[in-house]
């Protein structure tokens, strides 16, 4: 079995030094083959890390690993948090891809408190970086110098990363242009107080602020030129400014308790229903009024006006018959009876002749038939040219 395991190659190796991390500071630990007493042999990508904590098969979840391709190295980085126990072990297994070798490493780290953490922060997202890009110490040290110089000066003593994360890992898309970055998410605290700078600019993006993200290059702020040529694109509608706070763990830490205390209070602060004599009751007297009784008052008045109108109309015709003389009126009537026995005697004439079977047939006897006194003029004869003689 011992020489099974020699042939394998696999070789424990626990580390004698040890990390030393400080609460609510992003920390960085490179995983490289000096680690593990290796060295390249040609092919930078032969080595593969496996992290975790000591007897357990993840990482705590403040501590994030990520391989990159760029340095060839594996990169432990996070935030420890204040209410954790002082001392972390995790254990990292390396492999050789050529050889197949296998070591085990064992890596203490050690929390030591912040003497004065952060109270006020500047949560920024950045687009044409990646996580890996914030390895790199002259890059953060670049960031740091935009506020130190321009925006927020008071913070040189003390400015540091309070967060850092991956924009993708935080539930952002990927890039359509797989050359550009994924972009990156950070935040430098301080104890100073936050500057004029600062909240001049955030009232300046303040309207962004309804977008989710805002695509690159989609609002360009005062201080746009500050920071591109320092080489970092900036998401505006990310843009936030976080007053009295010490770190951006310490306000996780804290709504999780106030989450925890929430759910051990359930049973005390349980809502009772009322009682159904306690509910208050509502009157719908105005409600009938406004809906039927004004409508019908309204109508009533209106039914009213129009009476009276007809009834003073009325009795004005009837005045003005009584004042008319008697020889007007009959000599309208005379016109009128005229008129109509002209009109009678024009549908009459237009009937059409009917047979004397027809005629027979019909009510003839009927004193009020019209058909007795009609009389059938015959067509006259067709006119004829007489024919003269030539000689006449």
């Amino acid at each position: 079995m011992i020489t099974n395991l020699i042939v394998c190659s696999v070789f424990y190796f626990v580390a004698i030094h040890a990390e030393n991390i400080v609460m609510t500071e992003v920390f960085i630990i490179r995983v490289e083959p000096d680690m593990f007493n290796w060295t390249y042999e040609g092919d930078p990508e032969q080595f593969v890390y496996q992290p975790s904590l000591l007897n357990s098969p993840d990482l705590p979840s403040w501590i994030n690993y990520h391989y990159s391709n760029r340095y060839h190295a594996g990169f432990l980085y996070g935030v420890p948090p204040e209410d954790h126990k002082p001392e972390v072990y995790l254990e990292i297994v390396a492999l050789n891809r050529k050889t197949y070798e296998t070591k085990y490493h064992v890596l203490p780290i050690h929390i030591i408190e912040k003497l004065n953490p952060a109270k006020s922060e500047v949560h920024l997202k950045i687009d044409n970086l990646n996580v890996e890009d914030m390895f790199d110490t002259e890059r953060i040290k670049r960031l740091k110098d935009v506020f130190t110089d321009t925006l927020w000066k008071d913070s040189l003593p003390d400015l540091y990363v309070t967060f850092l994360a991956s924009a993708v890992q935080l539930g952002a898309r990927l890039p359509l242009n797989p050359s550009e970055g994924e972009g990156v998410v950070i935040r430098i605290g301080s104890r100073a107080h936050l500057s004029p700078e600062l909240i001049k600019l955030q009232k300046e993006v303040k309207p962004l602020w309804k977008h989710t993200s805002c695509p690159r290059d989609f609002k360009r702020t005062t201080v746009e030129r500050t920071f591109r040529d320092a080489g970092f694109a900036l998401d505006w509608c990310v843009f936030r400014l976080i007053e009295d706070s010490s770190s951006a763990m310490q306000q996780h830490s804290s709504t999780s308790l106030e989450k925890l205390e929430k759910l051990s209070n359930l049973e005390e602060d349980r809502w009772d229903s009322i009682s159904r004599n306690e509910v208050p009751q509502r009157s719908y007297t105005h409600d009938f009024a406004f809906t039927i009784l004004v409508p019908i008052f309204v109508m009533t008045i209106l039914a009213l006006m129009l009476s009276f109108i007809l009834c003073f109309h009325h009795e004005g015709i009837s005045k003005g018959m009584e004042d008319t003389p008697k020889h007007e009126i009959n000599h309208y009537a005379t016109i009128h009876r005229a008129t109509h026995s002209l009109r009678s005697l024009s549908n009459n004439r237009d009937l059409p002749c009917l047979s004397p079977e027809m005629t027979s047939r019909s009510h003839t006897a009927s004193p009020t038939s019209t058909l007795r006194g009609m009389h059938c003029r015959p067509s006259p004869p067709p006119y004829v040219r007489p024919k003269f003689k030539p000689d006449l």
